[in-house]
């Protein structure tokens, strides 16, 4: 039972387990406020869906809490279209929420779920690691944003990585979605399984747009907000991986002394950074 009462009821299908997730997005700091409504509604619900793609499960129903300034019909409409549009698109049901009036932000929680939730304890040394499509596209539109519309569009709405994530659940060791930016997440994945990582930025995909602007380096390895996927296989299942899908380094056992989780190459020769990814807090 859905929207009506007091509280939604849930029936999980047979032997699955639950997985929820909850994001929050705010004007001006996740999206801009005079950004198309369709698309705003689109985003909120796409970076959800994106972590339910991150580990594995199948999306069933979400919970919105919209707060809006004031009532706005066309604004309204837009929102929910954009909501709406991706709801049908992964047959996922919208069964509650709140609309209160303050200062626009947009609450979502999303349940799903999964025979076997993909972690991000799971990397073994020696594991590849794996991205989705294109990494950097949506920080080079956010600070370039009339230069490409294949990166504004993977900014304003981007697309939840559900369909790899389907095909590779069965063999993918560890997974995360790229959000705060790739040596970021990566870093969460080695941290929770206790190993360190080693990546080839020319094996990165890059569109040729971003690679060309002089902060390139940056938006690839900091930049966040691309929601494509990485995650880490086994060598032996390298050749079971889909289309759209790059091998872009590997595993490691951690050294004594080793202080980066993530270490990077360009051309075999190691590149310094000092990139840490996004962070809410990050002058506290």
């Amino acid at each position: 039972m859905g929207i009506g009462d007091d509280a939604a009821i849930l029936q999980p299908s047979p032997g699955t387990q639950l997985t929820v997730s909850t994001d929050t997005l705010v004007a001006d700091v996740h999206f801009k406020s005079n950004d198309p409504a369709e698309a705003i509604g689109h985003k909120a619900l796409a970076v959800n869906l994106s972590d339910m793609a991150a580990m594995g499960a199948t999306p069933k129903w979400v919970l919105l809490n919209l707060t809006i300034p004031s009532y706005d019909k066309k604004w309204l409409n837009g929102f929910i279209k954009g909501f709406a549009t991706l709801l049908a698109k992964y047959n996922v049901q919208l069964i509650g929420g709140d609309t209160t009036q303050g200062p626009l932000n947009i609450a979502v929680t999303v349940v799903g779920e999964t025979l076997h939730a993909i972690r991000r304890d799971g990397a073994q040394v020696n594991d590849l690691i794996v991205v989705t499509g294109e990494i950097g596209s949506a920080a080079f539109a956010l600070s370039n944003p009339r230069r490409s519309k294949v990166c504004n569009t993977q900014l304003k709405t981007p697309e939840p990585r559900l369909d790899i994530a389907a095909q590779v659940s069965g063999y993918a060791t560890a997974m995360i979605d790229v959000s705060d930016g790739l040596l970021a997440d990566l870093g969460h994945i080695c941290e929770a399984s206790e190993v360190i990582a080693v990546i080839e930025l020319s094996q990165v995909p890059i569109n040729p747009i971003v690679q060309k602007h002089h902060d390139w380096i940056q938006y690839v390895l900091a930049g966040g907000d691309d929601y494509q996927l990485c995650f880490t296989i086994n060598m032996d299942d390298e050749e079971n991986l889909p289309v759209d899908c790059h091998i872009i380094g590997q595993i490691l056992a951690p050294h004594e002394n080793q202080t980066e989780q993530v270490m990077v190459l360009h051309h075999h020769q190691p590149i310094v950074t000092n990139f840490k990814g996004y962070q809410h807090f990050k002058d506290e």
